[in-house]
């Protein structure tokens, strides 16, 4: 080896042990349970449900005795919440209840459990479990929510009188609450609710008994008016046809064939009547909904 001169393996050696302690200095991110919660918390915010759940129950692998386990499960059941699984979330925030009842996550998880039931359209088991909060602690947020949310119940299943009684409370028992205006607003909204114009499914079932296909016109369905009243006619003058001809056999014929299009010419009349309500009130009822879409959050 010539003097002065660096023999390459030794010069790539060097190079291997400088880099090994570069590397060895640089400070590494420390896997805590911060670190895992944050990780779902921005999963969570991305509306990336599924991910979110995934890395809370990493967590709860991780972190068994970590003091913030009650916000990992209530966050899971969040999670299904708001992905619109609430067949999954109703017994996940069950359990919230169940293993942290000193929890301040236990009243939100008892309260987010009435909004499941009232979004699955299980009004009876949501009036209770809403009730049932006001029971465990009558001065908490989730109470007070908890009267709005028995008003949609109400208003859900036509009680509106039921519905306006739940507002009102909630308004003497909240006059500062930062959701009072919405429910000045509801309360307008039930008072037009009852004051919309409604079809009488009797009126209608009676006019098509004595027109046929006058109570689908009463109802606004002149299409199917005209051809109820075009079959049911077209039956009766074969069936009175035949009976001039006193050909009794034909006109008993025609006349049984007839029958079931007259008597359900009848019921469609009253039915059509019946989906007419529901539809002119179906604008309200969703207004109704948003005004208090607060409560979902």
């Amino acid at each position: 080896m010539k003097k002065g001169h660096v023999h390459p393996l030794l010069l790539h050696l060097f190079c291997f042990l400088m880099a090994s302690s570069a590397l060895a200095e640089e400070p590494r991110i420390q896997f805590t349970e911060s670190v895992q919660l944050r990780i779902a918390d921005v999963f969570m915010a991305d509306a990336e449900y599924y991910r979110a759940i995934t890395e809370y129950k990493k967590f709860i692998i991780l972190f068994p005795v970590s003091d913030k386990l009650d916000y990992a499960h209530f966050s899971i059941a969040m999670a299904y919440y708001r992905g619109e699984e609430y067949e999954n979330a109703l017994p996940a925030f069950a359990e919230v209840r169940k293993r942290f009842p000193e929890s301040p996550y236990a009243s939100k998880a008892l309260y987010m459990e009435g909004l499941c039931q009232l979004r699955l359209k299980d009004y009876e088991s949501s009036r209770v479990t809403l009730q049932a909060v006001r029971y465990r602690d009558a001065s908490s947020n989730e109470a007070s929510l908890a009267l709005l949310a028995k008003s949609l119940v109400a208003f859900d299943t036509g009680d509106t009188k039921e519905s306006r009684r739940q507002l009102d409370l909630f308004l003497d028992t909240n006059p500062p609450h930062p959701d009072a205006g919405a429910a000045h607003r509801a309360l307008a909204l039930v008072s037009r609710y009852e004051e919309l114009p409604m079809k009488s499914e009797s009126l209608a079932g009676m006019l098509s008994a004595v027109v046929p296909g006058g109570g689908y016109a009463y109802a606004g369905r002149y299409g199917d008016g005209a051809m109820a009243f075009l079959v049911n006619a077209l039956f009766m003058a074969g069936t009175i046809a035949a009976i001039d001809d006193e050909n009794y056999a034909v006109a008993g014929i025609v006349g049984g064939v007839g029958l079931p299009f007259y008597i359900g010419n009848i019921y469609g009349s009253a039915a059509a009547a019946r989906q007419w309500n529901v539809k002119i009130r179906s604008g309200v009822r969703d207004a109704f909904w948003v005004t208090l879409d607060f409560v979902f959050q």
